[in-house]
């Protein structure tokens, strides 16, 4: 929010900021759009029978702002649940357990959250390129409840479908679930809309883990697709995942981002 005050604009900090993207999920965390944290992935709020779940945490610098955020929107957090272990979407889970909110993690990401390595957990080449500084640290901590890939989990009354999607990450899931008549599909890292990847030069990302399970959300007719950075899809989600699908299939890698 900017007041004029003669030539010069003067910023007015605001607690609550979120942006509602469907009546029933809001972007309630993001370093891209600085609505919080830089460091942050992009967090979602989804509105449940039990008050806000959180699709990922964050980077556990900006917890309070968030759960504002997911609270004027929704009411209360009662879960969350992570894509992958990496710092930017799982380190505000030991804020959220310290507030007797329960963190979900992917079975795969177990021993990553309680005993992962910097260099396993991609930090050690994050600080190389200085996208971490060198006295950052990871916080360990053991998931309250884990979702293994190609179960069903209900959270909140409300039922998700967990896929796992690695290739950017060896512990990678997406959350689908159905939502304000819509088939959501949470992306994490994966998958962007214009049907890029994210391929690091890390330990645990791997292109021949994409290529095998792409396909595990191809014929999926996702509609919207909420990504772990940049702008989300609300609608033709599907297309986004054929694409990489078709890319995954040819001869060159497709294009990638980070």
């Amino acid at each position: 929010m900017l007041d004029l005050d003669g030539s010069n604009y003067k910023a007015i900090p605001v607690m609550r900021l979120c942006m509602r993207l469907t009546d029933s999920i809001a972007l309630v965390g993001s370093g891209d759009a600085r609505l919080t944290d830089p460091y942050d992935c992009n967090i979602y709020a989804i509105k449940s029978q039990e008050g806000a779940l959180l699709i990922d945490t964050g980077g556990g610098g900006d917890t309070e702002l968030i759960l504002e955020n997911a609270r004027h929107t929704f009411g209360d957090v009662v879960g969350a649940l992570i894509t992958h272990a990496h710092a930017d979407h799982a380190q505000g889970g030991p804020e959220l357990q310290d507030r007797d909110i329960p963190v979900v993690a992917p079975t795969p990401s177990v021993p990553l959250l309680t005993e992962g390595t910097e260099t396993e957990l991609g930090i050690t080449a994050a600080k190389r390129d200085s996208v971490y500084p060198d006295d950052y640290e990871y916080s360990h901590y053991t998931p309250d409840q884990t979702a293994t890939p190609g179960s069903i989990l209900e959270l909140g009354g409300r039922q998700f479908d967990i896929v796992q999607i690695r290739g950017h990450a060896s512990d990678h899931v997406a959350y689908l679930t159905e939502v304000d008549g819509l088939t959501a599909c949470f992306i994490g890292d994966a998958v962007y809309p214009d049907g890029s990847i994210s391929l690091l030069n890390t330990p645990g990302s791997s292109l021949a883990a994409y290529r095998t399970d792409i396909e595990n959300l191809v014929g999926r007719g996702i509609d919207a697709l909420f990504t772990g950075h940049g702008l989300p899809r609300l609608r033709d989600g599907q297309d986004s995942i054929d694409q990489a699908a078709d890319a995954l299939a040819g001869m060159y890698t497709p294009p990638s981002r980070t």
